[in-house]
């Protein structure tokens, strides 16, 4: 048998739904993934401490550009606890997002390792 008479691995639909949770999860927004993956509590909380997270940093931007146009100059530290407690939220989320969407795809494939048997 030659090499390219062997089909390539089937994924299953519900595997290819786990990768795009993923996907959706890291790349996109944290929360999404999981809401898509019908975790809708995790999925909630996941996109409500991304969100928090992203206000947080925005407000912050915009004290900072705000005390920069007013002063003149780049502003020493403008409420620091601001950005600093975003990203907090933030990459929590999306390490959060991460592990659901890695769970989602582990157990899938072994629902479908199961099947095979």
């Amino acid at each position: 048998m030659s090499a390219s008479s062997v089909p390539p691995l089937a994924r299953s639909s519900e595997e290819t739904k786990a990768q795009l949770c993923l996907l959706l999860n890291v790349a996109a927004t944290p929360g999404l993934g999981s809401l898509v993956g019908r975790c809708w509590i995790v999925g909630s909380l996941q996109l409500l401490m991304a969100s928090a997270g992203f206000v947080l940093i925005m407000m912050w931007f915009y004290e900072f550009f705000v005390s920069m146009i007013n002063q003149g100059v780049i502003p020493t530290s403008p409420i620091s606890w601001l950005w600093q407690t975003g990203l907090v939220l933030f990459g929590a989320a999306w390490t959060w997002g991460l592990m659901t969407g890695l769970s989602k795809v582990r157990a899938a494939r072994l629902r479908g390792v199961i099947r095979k048997l």
